[in-house]
């Protein structure tokens, strides 16, 4: 298998992983604190408004009128262990080559149907006074098991809330310990789950990976720093976490008057090893997975554990506020990873950037915004310029633009449809690439429908 033929069969998988659903609300929170999720939600959830961010800032302790259980060395627990469940249905279709009618597989090009496409247990809330929690086991589809967990713990020092948090996550990255801007520098507050690499550059550099460390956090009603050490990789026996992360960002309530303004910086380096971890699998493995890349085996090519560099950056920001009366949120990002070399293949070997397994430096500008049309209807739209790290033939870093249209219909505030088209472009849709990719080529549109309950 050539080695243009192993980055774009890469690629290929990786893009694929972005169309996997991301965990969204937690009404297991409205029940602790018995507010609605409007409280805590811009619009609809998953968006955090101001309340929404001083709630996830303070570790999740806040706590309304349910009953708690207290006691000496400060216990303080709701009397009843708060859950959620969080159901998706979808039909997800590309254009690429569709596989033949005898097939005994599908993929997303002959389209994707599946009346429960997967399903979540959420658990969260207050385990003291200055200590939370938030975990999320994943019933369907198997393996079941925990996806994700954290447990911040945050004291009040002055005006600020400063602390820490231990966290390991499957599918949201180094920036899960505390992340409340909304521009996807972690995926869990974007408005769009279903094509999240149009709207957020982190996303587009799949930041959103297995991980596991550690944060010291600080926040105030002005902004939020967070500094950490993690590894890509959430289950293993890889060693102590030795890669870096940094968030800086600031949400000064008042430089726009009636407007919620963020900017923010995100810094990742470092080296770190992983054991096989794949995005959004529970319990994957070298048998099941060979890259932390990848979603599947490439065939004739094999990346086992490694060390990888874990070198990006980036820059974003958000503005959320009426205009002409409705509600809109509007997000930009810059995103980049430079190159450390193409992955190897060599077993236990260096193997190169976790975000960019090609070439050429990986960097993208992308722009999302949401309009309230109703109490009930948004509009979204979206667009990325971008270049892919990949290079082939005479070029040398291949572009990957995209456009997304879409909407959104709340049957209630916790069940709503969303429907989103994107249209690609650009080298990495050329023929040349076409020809690289084969069987591997999604095509350069994606439509879906998605019907989201939390419960």
């Amino acid at each position: 298998m050539s080695f243009n033929k192993i980055l774009f069969a890469c690629y290929a998988l990786m893009a694929a992983a972005f169309w996997a659903p991301q965990a969204q609300a937690i009404p297991a929170f409205a029940r602790q604190t018995g507010m609605a999720c409007d409280a805590c939600h811009y619009q609809h959830f998953p968006v955090l408004n101001s309340f929404g961010r001083a709630f996830k800032e303070g570790g999740f302790t806040m706590i309304g009128a349910e009953e708690q259980i207290t006691g000496e060395l400060g216990l303080s627990i709701p009397s009843t262990l708060n859950a959620a469940i969080e159901a998706y249905s979808g039909y997800t279709k590309t254009n690429g080559p569709t596989t033949a009618a005898t097939a005994t597989t599908k993929n997303n090009n002959n389209g994707q149907f599946q009346a429960l496409q997967s399903a979540s247990v959420f658990f969260g809330g207050r385990v003291g006074e200055h200590i939370g929690f938030e975990a999320e086991l994943n019933i369907y589809p198997t393996p079941s098991g925990l996806l994700n967990y954290k447990m911040p713990m945050v004291y009040d020092v002055g005006d600020a809330k400063v602390g820490g948090v231990i966290y390991s996550t499957s599918v949201y990255g180094p920036s899960f310990g505390l992340e409340v801007m909304n521009t996807g520098a972690n995926a869990v507050h974007l408005f769009n789950q279903f094509d999240m690499p149009v709207i957020s550059a982190q996303q587009y550099l799949n930041t959103g990976l297995p991980a596991q460390g550690i944060d010291l956090i600080a926040s105030n009603e002005n902004g939020f720093a967070v500094l950490g050490k993690w590894m890509p990789d959430n289950q293993s026996g890889s060693g102590s976490p030795s890669s870096n992360y940094l968030r800086l960002a600031a949400t000064p309530g008042d430089l726009i008057p009636g407007f919620d303004f963020g900017v923010g910086v995100q810094l990742w380096n470092g080296t770190a090893a992983s054991t096989c971890n794949t995005p959004g699998i529970v319990g994957g493995n070298c048998a099941s997975s060979p890259s932390p890349f990848i979603q599947s085996p490439v065939s004739g090519f094999t990346i086992a554990n490694g060390v990888f560099d874990t070198k990006a950056s980036a820059i974003d920001t958000q503005l959320l506020g009426n205009v002409g009366g409705l509600p809109l949120t509007f997000i930009a990002s810059y995103a980049r990873a430079p190159s450390s070399g193409a992955p190897s293949g060599v077993v236990n070997g260096f193997q190169g950037n976790i975000f960019n397994p090609g070439t050429a430096t990986r960097s993208s500008f992308n722009l999302g915004a949401e309009l309230g049309i109703t109490s009930r209807v948004t509009l979204q739209a979206g667009l990325r310029r971008a270049n892919s790290g990949f290079a082939f033939g005479s070029i040398s870093n291949a572009t990957d633009n995209a456009l997304l249209i879409g909407a959104t219909y709340k049957f209630s505030l916790n069940v709503r449809a969303d429907l989103s088209y994107s249209k690609y472009s650009g080298d990495m849709y050329g023929a040349a690439s076409q020809s690289i990719q084969g069987a591997n080529y999604m095509g350069d549109n994606l439509t879906s429908l998605h019907l989201i309950a939390a419960f």
